[in-house]
């Protein structure tokens, strides 16, 4: 009986020292990598940091350490000059493969969250490369705004079907690591009921999570300030020194739109274009722009004003994601917002400049 026990003893203590270390075991496609760094990282408080590095040599890299936990971590690299290629996966211990292929795309296998993840991993690619087909084949030949708001219609369509795969993978691996971590970097493409649902299926130590806190505490905020409720002011200072507020706005014109954007945001910058146009069309009696930048740079947020001449009221506390006008508003996300009345209700957020067009003028039929 002894000797069971002895060999049961030994046989687990191989196992466990087995299975106390990961090793990352990687093949590269790209050959122009070779000599190129690459590194483990993660992101702590919106903070990278680098927990480890090696050199790609012949196609291939490797790493060997302890992970204390499971977590979510990244492998990065820089190529070509300043294009941040960057894919999360679970740092667990065990041994994993990843293959990179040519776009830069990661698969990750060999341990069991991993291979979870690769699932949802393959089914967003899948979507992106469908995204990139759609816009190359059909952007350049919206002309009339008509086939602008058939444009709209159909990236809408695309971002529910983003936001169906978010929310089905997140629903289905409630209260794991994995699926914890596509909630909170999906959410802000969820409408509030969507978001509740998944919040109620989740467990007390899953809520426990700080950034799951904070999601639950901006649910609140959205609520004050979702469709068909009064706006809620806000006071900013803007670039000339003086400060202003949203009800300085609200009630002069006929309509409102709050933007929330940044210098360092690009759909920001993609965006801006359009948005002028459209405010060179209704500005007057009938529409004012209230831009609240998130930068946290004066001289950035100047540089962008000026080298974009933009001309609508421009606010800014200078303090980033912590901006109190985008807090007022539960802002996860960036282009965003909010058209308000002259009554001060606010009907319709995250809308397209077409959808915002008909609703303008829809409103101006009516009176």
């Amino acid at each position: 009986m002894k000797k069971i026990l002895l060999i049961l003893f030994v046989a687990l203590c191989v196992w466990s020292c087995k299975n106390s270390d990961f090793t990352i075991n990687g093949t590269v496609d790209n050959k122009a990598l070779n000599g190129k760094s690459i590194f483990i990282k993660e992101r702590v408080n919106r903070e990278w940091i680098v927990l480890d590095s090696a050199v790609i040599e012949n196609g291939k890299f490797s790493f060997k350490g302890i992970a204390d936990t499971a977590k979510i971590a990244y492998l990065a690299y820089v190529y070509p000059t300043n294009n941040k290629v960057r894919q999360a996966f679970i740092l667990e211990n065990g041994k994993i493969t990843v293959v990179i292929d040519t776009t830069g795309f990661m698969v990750f296998k060999g341990t069991e969250q991993n291979n979870v993840f690769q699932i949802y991993q393959d089914e967003k690619n899948a979507f992106n490369m469908k995204v990139e087909t759609f816009n190359k084949t059909h952007k350049d030949s919206v002309k009339t705004p008509e086939q602008e708001m058939a444009f709209a219609k159909e990236m809408d369509k695309l971002n529910q079907e983003e936001v169906s795969i978010d929310k089905k993978f997140s629903t289905e691996h409630v209260n794991t690591l994995v699926g914890t971590h596509v909630f909170m970097n999906s959410f802000y493409g969820m409408n509030l009921a969507e978001k509740e649902a998944i919040i109620g299926l989740m467990n007390a130590e899953t809520k426990n999570v700080k950034r799951i806190q904070e999601i639950m505490a901006d649910m609140e905020v959205e609520k004050k300030v979702a469709v068909g409720q009064q706006f809620t002011d806000f006071k900013l200072p803007t670039l000339t020194g003086g400060t202003l507020a949203l009800s300085d706005l609200v009630g002069k014109t006929d309509y409102v739109l709050v933007d929330f954007w940044a210098s360092w945001c690009g759909t920001c910058m993609q965006f801006l274009p359009e948005l002028q146009a459209f405010y060179a069309k209704y500005k007057g009696t009938k529409l004012e722009i209230l831009g609240v930048s998130l930068d946290d740079s004066k001289e950035a947020w100047i540089g962008a004003v000026s080298t974009n001449k933009i001309e609508w009221k421009l606010v800014s506390d200078l303090k980033g994601r912590k901006c109190e006008g985008s807090r007022a508003y539960a802002v996860n996300s960036i282009p965003s917002t909010v058209l308000i009345d002259k009554s001060g209700k606010i009907i319709g957020k995250n809308l397209s400049i077409p959808e915002m067009e008909k609703l303008l003028n829809e409103k101006g039929d009516k009176k």
